[in-house]
């Protein structure tokens, strides 16, 4: 154990504190077993540290035994692994309870425009949780599935009844005329009363708190209808992203916020896949206040009902539609007690760079589901009375919250077929309200929805949840980790990320949880069939079917023509005519090449090859959609044929005879010194675990992205500089083809890296780069390469790297969402794939430097060379008359163009030049 971490943290930290709990900052929460000495505890610390460059300060009065240390302006760059370390060393040295780090742990990339396709991930989710707008459903048809009218016919809107509501803050809409209580608002994130809703691009979800508090109370003169038009609604903002993203410390003091504000119900429509003793701890001196607590059960992790959805403090809402079916994109678990409406529901809308103009339109998520149901729980509190129900709840000797929510079970309305997870049925607000307190019955036990019976790691979730509720033997130190592992690996397994930048790492146990795991935990983790990354789907309809034509009618004969040249009209003409045939041709030609080099399964190949004409048919007719498991499989196979193909490399070259070269075969024949290109490029691991690939560039220094050292090492960034810490384990490079170790060397430094953290996502405006330092005078060093200055956007291409076998969430079958090993298994067969060597991908760029949506800087350009996970840092080299190293590839997906950085625009931007680099 050590606090190196916190140390190096203390030394580049600000000497000053600074107010509130701002987004990104490195903190801790200390839970003591009773409130300690404030002052001597920051004493003990600052020897500890070795300075006193931190704060230290109570969470709150209402929870005396929870403190919060935090480093002013250092940001939060580190590990979980390395966090978690640190916390379990305070907990170790200062005998705490527990200790927490705010870890924003993001996921999945769920959009706020459901029609905003960018990539295969975005893709993905319309698939399996977006629907479209529908923009003729009535104004008001969610109210009405609520059957809250005849309420507020007899004059019952909430009046005189709060709704502290924790998100994004607020910003100015004539809908939240009126409905705002500003005099209780608070701001957690920057100690100020000012709620305010920045409304940056770079909040993961603005304007959200502004369309979950017109769905609140919003008043009836315009489109948007509120649940409870006579509430007010007191905002505290807390976070910047409400989905699988939030710190858990700002969450926690606003819940605290509202119980000193004297709150009725609180709306939380947020959730994240994490556990918090603070805020559990909020949560129940909440609920103990008399509060009426309403929270969503989560988006597009469906199995999964998310934290505080699940907290046995909480009312958990999943959502519906307009069809009393439920939301396609809903959690579900025993943890829901009720649905109500969470699709085309209409909000209010503020949005980034919107000249201060509100709009409103319909919405989709639980967070709307919450907000109805909060609404309907003031109408409640109105009705009945404050006191009366806190007098009938403490009579029974249970909260308000389990009050309501067994009085909103009760109610609820049952449509036929109503499935399991789901809760008792949906809202009825009519129902509830004539429900007669004193028959409100003892608490029911929760609906029974367990796990699928063949996912383990989601029954090790539940069972580590029962356990830290029931607060037993080690849960209470190490149940946070715990349950952030967990719903990672279940996440890596069942579904694709946000956008997807290629790194294998996964998270790993701290030392602390590895010596005191719990039985659950570890068979969890151990359930992981593979530590494969965040990697998009690679099969049919994730994509859109267009791209899918063009990918199949792409190539004229002599050609090696890129499907971004085609037209969808052309590619469909095509497949129609006679570029059916030669597709055919084609792939009878690679399957009997495959046969005769002994790669693949005959039977398999077989059954493909039967069934590709159809699909062929299908993709020229805009059928695509219509395809059975085995024709999703022969498509992918197709375009695996037709589409660029990826090359072993042996001895330094690649074999032209290879199954797949096709029409790149004369190309790489030609180019006679490959292997001088191959030898300098690595793959770069992490104690023997692939996460990236990187390629050597002079002076003893690898050109690799920075999200692959994000992947292997700790930056801590403050006033007082910026700090880089290779402390997770060994990091090296090979340069041998299969990575045996026989070319391996130490990775011994940072020399440069992009300024700013991509943390998993796809950002064209921040520079993926990093440059490490090894020993350049270690024997047996393959030669540094040489960098272009100018991209030719005309020039042969290829990519040279490691692909890594993709993770199960690359065989998402479109037609369930759900994982489908038989796609894996059926590609394997056919192909014979070999993965975590060295491959040469050719190809050729699509859009040029400067050319891309969104990249700020000009230093960007697509290509459509095949990479994998794992692909990250590879090399792209163009070969002119005076071949050169024209880009870094960081990122890319299936069926969409992949990225690479312009080296010689990054040399000439503001961010050069770049050290050590030669160039032609």
């Amino acid at each position: 154990m050590t606090l190196e971490l916190l140390v190096a943290a203390q030394s580049v930290a600000a000497p000053e504190a600074e107010p509130g709990l701002p987004p990104d900052r490195l903190r801790f929460t200390l839970e003591y077993a009773s409130p300690p000495d404030c002052d001597a505890q920051r004493t003990r610390l600052a020897g500890m540290l070795g300075g006193d460059h931190f704060s230290l300060e109570p969470l709150d009065p209402l929870l005396p035994q929870f403190l919060v240390l935090q480093f002013p302006g250092v940001r939060r760059r580190v590990s979980p692994e390395a966090l978690f370390d640190a916390a379990d060393t305070l907990v170790e040295e200062m005998q705490l309870v527990s200790a927490v780090p705010d870890i924003r742990a993001s996921f999945v990339g769920a959009p706020e425009d459901p029609e905003r396709v960018e990539s295969v991930a975005d893709a993905f989710l319309t698939l399996t949780c977006w629907v479209a707008k529908d923009e003729a459903l009535p104004d008001d048809w969610a109210v009405s599935a609520i059957n809250v009218k005849p309420v507020w016919a007899r004059g019952i809107t909430g009046q005189g009844v709060l709704v502290a509501q924790p998100d994004t803050g607020v910003a100015d809409h004539p809908e939240l005329a009126g409905a705002l209580d500003l005099g209780h608002a608070w701001n957690t994130l920057t100690g100020t009363a000012d709620p305010t809703d920045p409304l940056s691009t770079a909040m993961g979800n603005p304007g959200h708190g502004t369309a979950t508090s017109s769905t609140v109370a919003s008043r009836a003169a315009g489109r948007v209808f509120g649940a409870a038009p006579g509430a007010k609604v007191a905002p505290i903002r807390c976070l910047d992203a409400v989905v699988l993203g939030l710190d858990p410390t700002p969450v926690a003091r606003a819940i605290l916020h509202a119980v000193h504000a004297g709150a009725d119900v609180i709306s939380m429509s947020l959730g994240g896949a994490l556990y918090s003793p603070a805020m559990a701890a909020a949560l129940r001196t909440a609920a103990q206040a008399g509060i009426v607590i309403v929270s969503a059960a989560g988006n597009c992790v469906q199995p999964i009902v998310v934290y505080p959805a699940r907290d046995p403090n909480v009312v958990g809402m999943a959502g519906t539609n307009h069809l009393d079916k439920p939301w396609k994109g809903t959690s579900r678990g025993r943890q829901v007690a009720a649905a109500a409406p969470a699709e085309n529901v209409r909000v209010a809308r503020r949005k980034p760079g919107d000249n201060g103009q509100g709009t409103t339109e319909p919405s989709q998520g639980t967070s709307f589901a919450t907000a109805l149901t909060a609404g309907v729980a003031a109408l409640w509190v109105q009705h009945l009375g404050r006191q009366r129900v806190r007098d009938e709840a403490a009579r029974i000797g249970i909260t308000v919250t389990d009050l309501f929510r067994t009085a909103l079970k009760a109610t609820a309305r049952r449509p036929a077929g109503w499935p399991q997870g789901m809760g008792a049925g949906i809202v009825d607000a009519d129902a509830l309200l004539r429900l007669d307190l004193s028959r409100i019955s003892p608490l029911a036990a929760p609906e029974s929805a367990p796990p699928p019976d063949d996912d383990a790691i989601l029954a090790a979730l539940e069972d580590s949840f029962d356990a830290i509720e029931m607060g037993d033997g080690d849960w209470p130190r190490v149940g946070t980790e715990a349950v952030y592992l967990l719903n990672d690996a279940w996440l890596r397994e069942n579904r694709a990320a946000g956008v997807a930048v290629e790194t294998t790492a996964s998270p790993r146990p701290s030392a602390g949880l590895v010596r005191h795991m719990p039985e659950p935990v570890m068979r969890g983790l151990a359930a992981r069939s593979d530590a494969g990354a965040f990697t998009p789907p690679l099969i049919a309809a994730t994509g859109p079917s267009a791209q899918y034509a063009k990918l199949l009618a792409a190539g004229q004969p002599g050609t090696a023509e890129s499907s971004a040249n085609l037209t969808e009209h052309e590619a469909r003409a095509r497949l129609a005519g006679e570029g059916a045939g030669r597709l055919m041709a084609r792939t009878r030609a690679s399957l009997d090449r495959l046969q005769a080099t002994g790669l693949g399964d005959r039977d398999a190949q077989a059954r493909m090859l039967e069934g590709a004409e159809e699909v062929i048919r299908m993709a020229a007719e805009n059928r695509l959609d219509e395809l059975d498991l085995p024709g999703r499989i022969t498509l992918e196979a197709l375009v695996r044929i037709q589409d660029r193909p990826a090359f072993r490399v042996i001895d330094g070259s690649v074999d032209t005879d290879d199954p797949l070269a096709g029409d790149w075969a004369p190309f790489l024949g030609l180019v006679v010194d490959l292997p001088d290109w191959t030898r300098s490029v690595g793959r770069i691991d992490l104690d023997g675990t692939h996460i990236g690939t990187g390629f050597l560039i002079g002076g003893g220094r690898v050109m690799t992205n920075r999200h692959v050292l994000e992947a292997c090492a700790d930056e801590l960034a403050g006033p007082g500089g910026s700090l880089w810490r290779l402390g997770r384990g060994a990091v090296t490079i090979d340069f041998s083809e299969t990575a045996d170790g026989s070319q391996r060397h130490a990775l011994t430094g940072v020399v440069m890296a992009g300024p700013d953290p991509i943390n998993g996502v796809e950002r064209l405006g921040h520079l993926d780069m990093a440059l490490l330092s090894l020993d350049a005078t270690a024997p047996g060093l393959p030669r540094a390469l040489p960098l272009a200055r100018q991209m030719d956007e005309a020039a042969d291409m290829v990519v040279i790297g490691y692909p890594a076998r993709p993770g199960r969430s690359a065989f998402v079958d479109p037609a369930t969402g759900a994982v489908s090993r038989e796609i894996g298994n059926r590609l394997r067969e056919i192909f014979g794939t070999d993965y975590g060597r060295k491959y040469v991908a050719p190809g050729r760029v699509i859009q040029g430097p400067g050319m891309l949506p969104g990249d700020s800087e000009g230093w960007a350009a697509s290509h459509d060379c095949t990479t994998l996970g794992g692909n990250s840092g590879s090399v792209l080299v163009q070969f002119t008359a005076t071949p050169s190293v024209a880009g870094l590839h960081f990122s890319g997906a299936p069926l969409t163009a992949n990225k690479a950085h312009a080296l010689g625009r990054v040399d000439q931007s503001s961010l050069g030049p770049i050290p050590g680099a030669a160039w032609i």
